[in-house]
């Protein structure tokens, strides 16, 4: 199941091809999600991907029907289909995950340790389908130009109106700048955003720093942000991935200390 915006997309896609590639069966994506979610959009289709789109007839078969009595059992593991996994706690790691035949797979799936034995599989089709526009190709080569070139997100926008994730203020990234300047000399910063307008008023004092604006969508932000030598990343999936992705040998990733308010 296919679900949330693309950092969670890409936690998603890879679970499933590892999976997929355990059991030796064909990955499909449950994107039904999207027909009515509005907050944000289906992006997997912008990357070279490994996967086909799930008929309402397949997700039924393994997952269960959308009528009242197959939601209930859902819900109840003594009566839900063995092939329906849930995920049963977030950010943790379950080594039971992978068995049986075809499975279907409803969760967040936050944990590196499903992935990481394919990353070199993910790090070939987790990347843009299309040439990037021109204003991209731009960045692109600034950034490749740049001697020590360190990408900065700033998440805001959707993260305003949700509890329990916490804003990060501009603090926590000046400091982790100024740790970068201690360790590297000529840095050169690259803010991304969905909130541009703030970053321009309050990161403006960071050192050599450029404001990465008018790029096509996520896909390509994402691509330029694993360019960077370095990465500062913010509370958010779509960070981690622009650093997991991020194949420099000697990169430096800056993570604040608490990911979510409500989780220690």
């Amino acid at each position: 199941k296919i679900k949330g915006g693309l950092g969670n997309q890409l936690f998603q896609y890879a679970v499933g091809r590892s999976t997929s590639l355990s059991l030796r069966v064909p990955l499909l994506l449950d994107i039904s999600m999207y027909n009515t979610y509005t907050l944000h959009e289906y992006r997997l289709g912008n990357l070279k991907i490994e996967a086909g789109i799930a008929t309402n007839s397949e997700v039924a078969k393994f997952r269960g029907g959308e009528s009242l009595p197959s939601r209930i059992f859902r819900k109840n593991k003594f009566f839900r289909k063995s092939s329906f996994r849930p995920e049963r706690h977030n950010f943790y790691y379950d080594p039971n995950l992978v068995s049986g035949d075809n499975i279907y797979l409803d969760g967040y799936w936050q944990n590196e340790l499903y992935f990481s034995d394919i990353r070199q599989t993910l790090l070939q089709e987790i990347a843009p389908k299309c040439e990037l526009t021109p204003t991209a190709q731009l960045y692109a080569k600034k950034i490749k130009n740049s001697r020590n070139s360190v990408s900065i997100h700033v998440r805001r926008g959707d993260y305003l109106e949700v509890s329990g994730i916490g804003v990060l203020d501009k603090d926590y990234f000046y400091k982790a700048a100024n740790i970068l300047c201690d360790q590297y000399d000529n840095l050169t910063f690259y803010v991304f955003s969905n909130d541009i307008p703030w970053c321009k008023k309050y990161l403006n004092s960071i050192p050599n720093v450029t404001f990465i604006e008018n790029t096509e969508n996520e896909v390509q932000d994402l691509f330029l942000m694993s360019l960077c030598n370095h990465n500062i990343i913010a509370n958010s999936t779509f960070s981690w991935w622009g650093a997991w992705l991020n194949q420099f040998r000697n990169k430096c990733v800056i993570a604040p200390k608490g990911w979510r308010l409500d989780i220690d």
